[in-house]
């Protein structure tokens, strides 16, 4: 796959987040070495000593024909597209979008609307429909039109299941979407269900876990070891937990974005030195919390070559940059598509990663390194669970929240407060 242009200096600069892992032992949480400085979109680098452009340093575009590639380049010719963007599961306008329909608004203005949510959220709110129409159908009750109270009886009976005040809201946003309004108001906004939902959260206030499942100085260090070092000489499957792990904890993304990245010229882009990664995702790929343009994902590299002491080579061996770099031309040699991440084992060798793949491939990388350190595998671990652990580490660090929010795509600090924020200080596991 070929492209043209090149993205320039002009990406808006805000601050970047570095830190070491911690060198006490497993279990602890004492502070690393921290730093800050400029990079492009406020992207969170977990690194050491700053490694920052300076002004006017354009980036270098990187092909898979790039001089630097030890394995040989794709075919000549061989076109490998990248994966059109994800494809809505269309509940259809006769039931999503009946009382939009109903209203007076043409079928081409209500899809337009209910393209306002994420695939995978009318994909959950289908699904939550699909249980609430089935309670109705027990009852011989109309689920589009069903009043208020039916609703309400409804959301008591998940309740007294023993769901959450979070599931319920999420019951009540998919109703919402497919239920006629109420007195010319969705059922989100009708009186009683907001205070239903509010005395939901009274009488089961939410119980969120602060202590982080794993230890990220555990992992960090594992990753400077046999087998993920040294990384030419690596395993293809360790290298590649070993990279979306790194990217992931780095640029506080989601899975899915990650997934979205790809190795086209115009979409990944390397800086003179190496000294920076500049990552961009598929054309018409749109994010869980989408902005007015596309960002970059910024990855900076520390501590390159010549090393003045053994720190700063062992810190190179957490380098994103670097191993990214070394991932892309490794990868080179079995892709077939232009996917960053692709699978590295048969039977699916070369073809795209899924986002689920790509989630085992953290747990994986996690779990390695408990491992390699001969500790028990934390249990419980997720995917998810970094982007919780990088942003409470960027936070105990004093890296304003502002540049947090931004490089997670949180719209709000209340996001980071109610759901991932971790206390750090206290050892992984301990209740």
């Amino acid at each position: 796959s070929t492209g043209a242009g090149c993205h320039g200096t002009d990406v808006a600069e805000a601050s970047s987040v570095r830190f070491s892992p911690d060198r006490s032992a497993p279990g602890s949480s004492g502070e690393g070495a921290l730093g800050r400085g400029p990079s492009s979109f406020g992207s969170p680098v977990l690194a050491g000593p700053s490694m920052v452009l300076g002004p006017g340093f354009p980036p270098r575009r990187l092909s898979m024909g790039d001089s630097r590639q030890e394995g040989p380049p794709l075919a000549s010719g061989r076109h490998h597209p990248s994966p059109s963007p994800g494809v809505v599961e269309v509940v259809g306008v006769a039931s999503e979008g009946a009382h939009l329909v109903a209203s007076g608004l043409s079928t081409e203005v209500v899809e337009t609307i209910l393209q306002s949510r994420a695939p995978s959220t009318r994909k959950l709110y289908a699904l939550k429909w699909k249980l609430f129409t089935s309670w109705c159908g027990h009852r011989q009750q109309d689920p589009v039109n069903c009043p208020v109270g039916t609703v309400l009886e409804f959301l008591q009976d998940r309740f007294s299941a023993g769901l959450a005040h979070s599931t319920l809201r999420v019951y009540v946003a998919a109703i919402s979407a497919y239920h006629a309004p109420l007195g010319g108001l969705s059922v989100g906004k009708d009186p009683l269900v907001v205070c239903f939902l509010r005395g939901a959260l009274r009488l089961r206030p939410p119980v969120r876990p602060r202590v982080p499942t794993w230890d990220l100085a555990v992992v960090l260090e594992a990753l400077c070891r046999p087998p993920f070092e040294p990384i030419a000489e690596s395993s293809d499957r360790h290298l590649s937990v070993k990279t979306v792990l790194l990217l992931a904890l780095t640029s506080l993304k989601r899975v899915g974005d990650l997934q979205a990245l790809s190795v086209a010229p115009s979409h990944l882009e390397f800086a003179p030195g190496m000294a920076k990664a500049f990552l961009y995702p598929r054309p018409g790929y749109v994010p869980k919390v989408p902005s007015s343009a596309p960002r970059p994902v910024v990855l900076q590299a520390f501590c390159p070559p010549p090393f003045r002491d053994p720190d700063q080579q062992k810190l190179n061996c957490m380098c994103p940059v670097r191993a990214l770099d070394t991932y892309v031309h490794r990868a080179a040699l079995w892709r077939n598509s232009d996917q960053l991440f692709v699978c590295y084992g048969p039977p699916n060798r070369g073809l795209p990663a899924s986002k689920h793949t790509l989630s085992r491939w953290i747990v994986d990388a996690i779990s390695l390194a408990y491992e390699l350190s001969g500790l028990p595998s934390p249990l419980g671990v997720k995917a998810h669970s970094t982007r919780g652990i990088s942003a409470s580490k960027a936070f105990m660090s004093g890296v304003p929240m502002q540049d947090i929010c931004d490089a997670a795509g949180w719209s709000t600090p209340l996001t980071f407060v109610r759901f991932y924020d971790l206390d750090l200080r206290v050892a992984p596991g301990s209740s």
